[in-house]
């Protein structure tokens, strides 16, 4: 199965401080895909890098047989993107915000209309539908990001720290549009640093350190890959590995 993400010997330094050190990852069709590691191991550089938000030093990206290099615009109507820290325009209205992403991703009207309706129903939202986004709490804002980011139905959902300030009855519906798009052959590329998030809700994950995929598969194979038991939790594995990783280097 081609992958519909795959990055190649990605690189990225801030001046002197190195982010990204030849990342290599593979994102298929239909699968949650976990991008974990600790704070500052190059997570949000790797998502903004993908998303056309940072240029990398060197190496190569291609989203469903696109490069983005090459083709900076086509590429980005097969993605949506919400990043940890949302900034939304606050003189508009979580109705307005909805359309206006709609339009600009070219949504037909009648089929623009039925998804508000329907992602305003799932994220409890309906209430605020009037509502200028600066009179919105985080948790409101984050779900409204999240419908704003699916409204053209990307193939391709890439969100940072996704769970983060969002009450029970909204992580529960995320769980339910994530699980509905796998169902549907789409993917939903999540960054995380919450492992039990990670363990509960992705297909495969890939745990990078230092800018570096240091193990990508699922909890069954990183077990195996790590000797860590066929009982061990995401972050038993987790540890495990990183460890290993900080002793080589040190070796």
């Amino acid at each position: 199965m081609p992958a519909i993400l795959q990055l190649v010997d990605v690189w990225k330094s801030y001046d002197e401080v190195k982010a990204l050190c030849g990342l290599n990852l593979e994102v298929f069709r239909g699968e949650i895909f976990g991008l974990v590691g600790p704070n500052g191991a190059g997570k949000t550089t790797c998502l903004k890098i993908i998303v056309g938000l940072l240029k990398m030093d060197k190496g190569s990206i291609m989203v469903n047989g696109i490069d983005p290099t090459i083709h900076p615009y086509e590429y980005k109507r097969l993605i949506g993107y919400v990043p940890e820290s949302v900034s939304l325009p606050d003189y508009l209205t979580v109705e307005e915000l909805l359309i206006y992403s709609g339009k600009i991703r070219k949504v037909p009207n009648e089929v623009l209309k039925q998804r508000i309706d329907s992602y305003l129903k799932i994220f409890d939202l309906e209430e605020k539908r009037k509502t200028l986004i600066l009179q919105l709490s985080r948790g409101m804002k984050q779900k409204t990001a999240m419908a704003s980011a699916l409204i053209h139905d990307p193939d391709l959902l890439i969100l940072d720290e996704p769970l983060i300030g969002i009450d029970p009855a909204g992580q529960h519906a995320i769980k339910q549009i994530f699980n509905k798009r796998v169902e549907e052959n789409k993917t939903v590329f999540l960054s995380t640093h919450m492992l039990d998030t990670a363990e509960r809700m992705c297909n495969r994950v890939a745990i990078i350190h230092k800018g570096k995929n240091v193990a990508t598969g699922d909890l069954r194979h990183l077990r195996r890959l790590s000797e860590t038991g066929e009982d061990a939790t995401l972050e038993e594995v987790f540890l495990k590995l990183t460890e290993e990783t900080r002793m080589e280097k040190k070796e």
